[in-house]
């Protein structure tokens, strides 16, 4: 169990809910493996409190937070400066306290792009939150052909599927299969089972052959590897940080 103490450094998760999320198991891991005097705690966010949250990081002292479902569009309106990604995405889900200043970042995207080939490839991200935002700005960046946001919200939900290469899950469903995975697809669902065990989708992109199939606890790894890295200025004890997920 993680000891905070009077010189505790402190990170947070900003998120409604919170009590769902594996990333303060993940990155006290990561701290403990380092042998930090640093400490990762949920910090339930109702939307209408976000921006008293946020400015409560910096009098609080925190060294910064991750930003979870549903703020990661609107906390960039209490960053006071954005990384070139997170302001192109529109999307933030890693905030570092500097100063008394706020500094917005985005590792959603590459977390999945890292772990895909998606040049040239035509690409149906489903979900048009904060997640989806950073999603489609990755995936062009390393130049995807077609890329269609699908949104339960918008007309033509559930799509069908037919011509795309890469199909990516960024919405919290678990237990239900939006489109059919075929072989051949590339698969990433952002969502993902505590326990460890495979997602709806997952499961069926397993079943059916497909060629790259993702899962969100390797999701979460790697942008959580990305935001330790930017809270502490050193590399992330990845082997440390994916057994603490079963990984």
């Amino acid at each position: 169990m993680t000891e905070i103490r009077g010189t505790t450094t402190l990170v947070g998760l900003l998120g409604w809910p919170t009590a769902h999320s594996l990333s303060p198991r993940m990155q006290n891991a990561g701290f403990a493996a380092l042998g930090l005097d640093w400490a990762y705690v949920p910090l339930p966010t109702p939307p209408e409190r976000l921006g008293e949250a946020v400015q409560g990081l910096v009098a609080a002292g925190f060294a910064g937070a991750n930003v979870t479902i549903p703020h990661k569009e609107r906390v960039t309106l209490y960053c006071d400066e954005l990384d070139e990604v997170a302001s192109a995405a529109g999307s933030v889900n890693t905030l570092v306290v500097e100063e008394g200043r706020i500094l917005g970042s985005s590792t959603d995207g590459a977390a999945v792009t890292s772990q895909i080939d998606a040049r040239d490839r035509n690409v149906l991200i489903l979900g048009a939150g904060g997640s989806a935002k950073a999603v489609k700005h990755a995936v062009a960046s390393v130049g995807a052909g077609e890329i269609q946001l699908s949104s339960r919200r918008n007309a033509g939900w559930p799509p069908t599927g037919q011509g795309v290469d890469v199909l990516v899950n960024c919405t919290p469903i678990k237990d239900d299969i939006v489109v059919t995975p075929r072989p051949g697809m590339q698969v990433v669902d952002l969502a993902y089972n505590a326990d460890g065990s495979g997602t709806a989708l997952v499961a069926a992109a397993r079943a059916a052959g497909c060629e790259i199939v993702v899962d969100g606890l390797d999701v979460l790894l790697a942008q959580g590897a990305a935001s330790f890295e930017r809270w502490i200025g050193e590399p992330a004890p990845l082997a440390a940080m994916a057994a603490a997920l079963g990984r």
